[in-house]
């Protein structure tokens, strides 16, 4: 849409905008349109302006507009011909107006409002559309999207082909990689068949598994996790979370540790806890903690000589608690345990060890969804009897900086309400409630004293 009125002056127009007035029409008695005119000037009546950009950008800089930057920010603006201002308030919170201008500015919409005809003042916005370069940029992030889809889809088929084939060749040595079983590889197999299930598979995820089928079919073994990142994309860090999205696909651990991603998990201790290796005994009480410990290690124990074990995901979190507890002193009875994220089946193994001697047991992630699902792991792998004694913290009934809502399409809002009939219902009405996430180290340490 372009507007079609004569530009007017009005009060209270943003800097980099004119307002087009829209002219009110009505059908005549010989079947032409005449204009609708104010009765007390005879004037046209303009109760309606359409805000543009005054200098009109010859191409639509998409990467470089705020409005866009969010998940699902894209599909909402360029996928509808127009939104009212109820469906983008319920977008962008009380940033919509801010966001609304960013993108007239941009050449994106046309903003329509009202008009304080009294005064002649800008007024309430009332909706958007879509401007005619915006309906062209749509058409073109449909066909990539499509493209991108189809490659992916072709990527992810023949990964599925490889795989089949190597598992079908009797001269293929997978156990040269170690631990790889045939029940490892089928979870890479059946990990990549629900990508091909799915109505478009996810990009970052479907070029993950391509990539470690790749390196499982060639026998490839990197040093670690980022230079897996820097062997398929370029860079160390683009596939940090490679790890986290392979068990979030039920891919075995032993894939990604044949491939060298997966490296021995770590779990932080500090505090009421002792560490027993090889016939000696140190209370981690005399460290500055939490002391950072390969959890994978046979011959090493973790005793809680405490009373009280407290569970967190944030290092910096877990870095103050520490110090904040005063726990080097003898009449400290708080352990302290950092898990780093989701833990491993090693760390909840140590960590349940630690807990079935605790008389309280605090489980302190972050209040979002991520944090959730880790409360729930580490509660589940509880002894029965120490989840009696577990209460779950949560962080953002403390004072902390209110963050950016949740889109209203995520995904999170639905997985929030699956989680209110787990054991962690507390905590997910508590994110339900606000509506954002909260994962400040200074809410997690004054909601942690406030509950012991």
């Amino acid at each position: 849409m372009q507007p079609t009125g004569p530009a007017i002056p009005l009060k209270g127009l943003p800097q980099g905008l004119t307002a087009h007035a829209v002219v009110r029409t009505r059908h005549a008695a010989d079947g032409t349109r005449r204009l609708v005119n104010a009765r007390q000037t005879g004037m046209p009546h303009y109760s309606q302006v359409d805000l543009t950009a005054t200098k009109l950008p010859k191409h639509l800089a998409t990467g470089a507009i705020p409005p866009l930057a969010g998940s699902g920010d894209r599909a909402f603006v360029f996928n509808a011909a127009h939104r009212e201002w109820r469906a983008i308030r319920r977008r962008y919170g009380r940033h919509a107006w801010a966001a609304a201008i960013a993108l007239t500015r941009a050449g994106v919409v046309v903003l329509r409002c009202n008009v304080t005809a009294s005064e002649m003042a800008l007024g309430a916005p009332i909706r958007w559309y879509r401007t005619d370069a915006a309906a062209r940029t749509a058409a073109q992030l449909a066909t990539q999207q499509t493209a991108t889809r189809d490659q992916l889809r072709a990527g992810v088929q023949d990964a599925v082909d490889a795989l089949r084939a190597r598992l079908s060749d009797a001269t293929t040595r997978f156990s040269t990689m170690k631990g790889l079983t045939e029940t490892a590889l089928e979870s890479l197999r059946s990990a990549l068949q629900a990508e091909l299930d799915r109505p478009s598979p996810a990009p970052k995820r479907s070029r993950i598994l391509i990539a470690v089928t790749r390196d499982v079919c060639e026998g490839t073994i990197h040093p670690n996790a980022r230079a897996f990142s820097q062997a398929h994309t370029g860079h160390t860090k683009t596939w940090d979370d490679a790890r986290t999205i392979l068990s979030h696909c039920g891919v075995a651990r032993a894939v990604a540790t044949a491939i060298g991603l997966q490296r021995d998990s770590r779990i932080g201790a500090g505090g009421a806890i002792a560490l027993q290796t090889a016939g000696h005994s140190l209370p981690l009480r005399y460290l500055r903690g939490p002391v950072l410990l390969r959890a994978e290690q046979t011959d090493m124990c973790l005793t809680l000589t405490g009373a009280r074990l407290i569970v967190v995901e944030n290092l910096q979190a877990a870095e103050t608690l520490c110090d904040a507890l005063n726990i080097r002193t003898t009449s400290s009875d708080v352990g302290i345990a950092y898990c780093g994220g989701m833990p491993s089946a090693s760390v909840l193994g140590r960590i349940a060890d630690l807990a079935a001697v605790g008389d309280a047991i605090v489980i302190a992630p972050d209040a979002d969804l991520g944090g959730i699902r880790i409360a729930i792991a580490v509660y589940q792998a509880l002894p029965p009897a120490a989840q009696t004694r577990s209460v779950f913290c949560d962080v953002g009934s403390a004072r902390h900086v209110r963050q950016r809502p949740w889109a209203p399409d995520s995904p999170v809002w639905e997985a929030l309400r699956t989680a209110q009939t787990g054991p962690a219902a507390a905590l997910a009405q508590g994110c339900l409630d606000r509506g954002y996430p909260v994962e400040q180290e200074a809410a997690i340490i004054e909601s942690v004293l406030r509950l012991i």
